[in-house]
């Protein structure tokens, strides 16, 4: 079968076939930044979290997981024993979670150490790989959410520890906000492991690698502004990975899951200004026709553009064909035993944490 040939129409046809014929043992979820027609097809959709959890859930052997890596990565970590995780494009990364790995964090949690004089919590944003995310549990710290960061990093300031957040500078920066620190007492930490000067280090409560998705990071307070003058009686929500003053000036922020679910639940013919990733935001407008959605700008996820029919197609084709003993599956996704473990060790905090508040 040629499907480098097929139609989009075709290739979604083809898809649905092959899912059919596996009888539950072939799933395909998707992020909510993902293309329309992929979205549209998937088992179901959510954010990097959601996903994750929604995956562990299932206990079908096989899932193409329509994301980029680190998404894929997470599925893996929280995946049953003989679940196989793939992703149709291996290139398709997360550049805020290429600005750190495990070695950096590591040397980061050092210095910080040897300034304040106590041991740091090592926080580190979901949207990160598994050896970060292993490192956490190794440290005692915690991985967490856009959406429950601010009881996570609560919780350790309350018991005296001062808390290395990363990769992303500014969802860190929003939470220390929200949590009253003062602004001498938020550090960020440099590519270089240097910290930002004119701040109280050794009394520091949070230090915040300088990371950031570049697509949350494009819009500034003079978008904001100008976008209330045009659409005056919008409200405007944007994803806490945005800068600060965005935020500060918008009237919601919130995950991904938490914005879909607002337009979602909101009255028919409310306007809405998403600051978020494009392609979800036109899939929101698409979705819900009976209110009226703008973008803050229009920036798309070039890493989550990767993910095509085609692709996708590929990846179902290598489960169709290695189930029938044909071939090698497409672009597996696998984690070691040790860095399950500590990951796992991470995520166990996260839940104990935000269940005990």
């Amino acid at each position: 079968m040629d499907i480098f040939n097929m139609t989009d129409e075709e290739l979604v046809k083809y898809i649905k076939e092959v899912r059919s014929k596996l009888k539950g043992d072939l799933i395909i979820p998707a992020h909510h930044y993902i293309n329309r027609d992929i979205v549209e097809l998937a088992d179901f959709s959510g954010d990097s979290y959601k996903l994750a959890v929604d995956v562990s859930r299932s206990k079908a052997p096989f899932v193409v997981l329509c994301g980029v890596r680190f998404m894929a990565e997470s599925a893996a970590i929280l995946a049953a024993e003989g679940q196989h995780i793939l992703i149709p494009e291996i290139d398709a990364l997360c550049p805020m979670a290429e600005m750190i790995d495990a070695n950096v964090a590591s040397l980061a949690l050092e210095k910080i150490q040897s300034i304040t004089a106590k041991e740091p919590a090592p926080v580190v944003y979901m949207n990160s790989y598994a050896d970060s995310k292993s490192l956490c549990g190794k440290r005692g710290g915690s991985v967490c959410t856009s959406s429950n960061a601010e009881k996570i990093v609560r919780k350790y300031i309350d018991e005296g520890k001062p808390v290395f957040f990363f990769p992303d500078f500014h969802l860190g920066n929003n939470v220390a906000h929200n949590l009253g620190i003062k602004d001498e007492l938020i550090v960020k930490v440099y590519r270089d492991i240097s910290f930002e000067e004119g701040k109280n280090l050794r009394e520091a409560q949070i230090f915040l690698w300088d990371g950031f998705c570049p697509i949350h990071q494009q819009w500034h307070a003079e978008d904001v502004h100008k976008a209330r003058e045009i659409y005056k009686d919008a409200k405007i929500i944007v994803h806490p990975e945005s800068q600060k003053e965005v935020v500060l000036l918008s009237d919601i922020s919130g995950s991904t899951q938490k914005i879909y679910e607002t337009i979602k639940n909101s009255s028919p013919g409310s306007s809405w200004i998403i600051g978020t990733e494009f392609t979800f935001v036109d899939r929101i407008k698409h979705t819900f026709k009976d209110k009226n959605i703008y973008p803050l700008l229009e920036s798309p996820c070039s890493n989550m553009k990767k993910i095509t029919l085609l692709n996708t197609a590929l990846a179902v084709q290598s489960v169709e064909n290695f189930i029938d003993g044909k071939g090698e599956l497409l672009n597996e996704i696998t984690v070691s035993e040790e860095l399950k473990k500590y990951s796992k060790v991470a995520l166990e905090k996260m839940i104990e944490i935000v269940e005990g508040s």
